[in-house]
């Protein structure tokens, strides 16, 4: 645990993106806490043996934001509410409504949307003037709660990481039959021909000539090989985020990758963790 907690504290380095740290600390049992603004620090720490993420992992929330946020809360104990957190800690609008979308406001309200209505129902900038703290109750809408689907695009818009799960689950009815996870594939053989999909979340071309993905499900990792004819007539493709590719396994000296084939991507317009590429 604090192995993993080190290295998120240390990001971006090295060659994985949080995504896919994040999926070897759960392969490794260990859990992976979302911010909270009552117990997370400005840093990731250990939690009742988890991880919670630090409220510097929250897009846009920079060192004063989280050093205001704790301090206050050192100071004067933990925030009551979210007008309470929004009149204490003095971070803006987008950074509030950040964290909303990050799930730090979870204890509160696990309707997101309506936290993030009441958000814009009590902020108030910090150079007007005072408002009286009258209650906004009575202007808080019956909005219905975002499904799984809106919560994860969020996390991952926010902190770049989907603590609770991995998007290709979700995306696994959209695929059909006949596509082999990460799983499968370590019961086939050498020689197999067979077609699955992943997150591409690395590429390299160490020698200029064979290109290597590695492709992420949410059971593990693919590595794959693509030979430079194949490469070149699907070039494009080959850049876009998820991809379903089809192609022979190749297991040689200990190693395994799918030799491509065939590639063609799967349609996810919404933005997820990046992939490393090397050339």
């Amino acid at each position: 645990m604090e192995f993993f907690a080190a290295i998120f504290n240390q990001q971006p380095m090295g060659f994985y993106n949080l995504e896919t740290l994040k999926e070897d600390a759960k392969r490794h049992g260990i859990k992976i806490l979302n911010p909270d603004i009552n117990k997370s620090d400005r840093l990731c720490r250990i939690e009742n043996g988890a991880v919670r993420l630090g409220l510097l992992m929250v897009s846009g929330l920079g060192e004063a934001a989280a050093s205001a946020i704790t301090e206050t809360r050192t100071e004067r104990g933990n925030y009551k509410s979210i007008g309470d957190f929004l009149e204490r800690s003095g971070v803006f609008e987008e950074v509030a409504l950040n964290l909303a979308s990050a799930g730090a406001f979870d204890s509160f309200e696990l309707n997101r949307r309506k936290v993030k209505w009441e958000i814009g129902l009590r902020y108030r900038p910090a150079n007007c003037q005072l408002s009286l703290p009258l209650p906004v109750e009575q202007d808080l809408a019956a909005l219905v709660s975002p499904g799984n689907w809106d919560k994860m695009i969020d996390e991952y818009s926010n902190l770049g990481l989907y603590p609770t799960g991995h998007i290709m689950a979700s995306l696994r009815h959209k695929l059909g039959k006949g596509i082999c996870t990460s799983k499968d594939m370590d019961k086939m053989n050498d020689g197999d021909y067979l077609s699955t999909a992943g997150l591409v979340i690395r590429r390299q071309r160490p020698r200029g000539k064979v290109v290597f993905l590695t492709l992420e499900d949410e059971f593990g990792h693919i590595p794959c090989m693509v030979f430079p004819g194949i490469y070149q007539q699907s070039e494009l493709t080959f850049k876009k985020p998820f991809l379903i590719v089809s192609g022979y396994l190749s297991r040689k000296d200990g190693a395994c990758n799918l030799v491509i084939q065939k590639v063609k991507s799967l349609d996810v317009k919404e933005k997820v963790t990046a992939s490393r590429d090397w050339r």
